[in-house]
């Protein structure tokens, strides 16, 4: 007499590990399509955070300003600020053209008229200071004789491709004109 053992056929067997073949392929594809719509979000993020860092910085100093002038076909913006007094108070009548900054891109260097994607804020006594890399383009307009029109772009390459931010002050006013 034969056992009845109750078990698999090979058939079977076959069949649960095709469709758990499935069931895993699909999680997979889950997985990946959330990781790379993840990384593009974060970097689309990250490119937005750095358009406006750079763009909050040089409005900062323009606003402060008492004259600026654009410079190289508009990609170069130079800051002049009115004269500090003894006591710490801006001369609203005098420029200070010994500590003028100005904005620009370049390399890694730094070098002015090089080009590259860093943003750099120069003095004019020689010294330079990086700001953003992944900054594209940079783009000054005077508006009116008391303001000046910033637009900057900002790009970082993520895995969906790269991700681009542009971002403009429309009007940025000289607060000591």
């Amino acid at each position: 007499m034969l056992n009845k053992r109750a078990g698999y056929t090979l058939v079977e067997a076959m069949m649960v590990l095709g469709i758990m073949g499935f069931v895993g392929a699909g999680a997979l594809a889950l997985i990946v399509a959330s990781f790379t719509c993840f990384e593009g979000a974060s970097t689309e993020s990250f490119t937005d955070t750095d358009a406006v860092l750079a763009m909050q910085t040089i409005v900062n100093d323009v606003r402060e300003a008492k004259k600026v002038q654009i410079l190289a076909n508009g990609s170069r913006l130079r800051v002049v600020f009115p004269k500090v007094t003894e006591e710490g108070y801006y001369d609203r009548h005098e420029p200070d053209t010994a500590h003028q900054i100005d904005y620009y891109l370049s390399d890694s260097t730094g070098v002015p008229g090089h080009s590259g994607n860093w943003l750099w804020q120069g003095k004019n006594n020689g010294t330079r200071k990086p700001l953003k890399k992944g900054i594209v383009a940079l783009d000054f307009e005077q508006d009116t004789s008391r303001s000046v029109k910033i637009t900057i772009t900002a790009r970082n390459d993520a895995v969906s491709g790269p991700k681009e931010t542009r971002l403009t002050q429309r009007v940025v006013y000289l607060r000591n004109y």
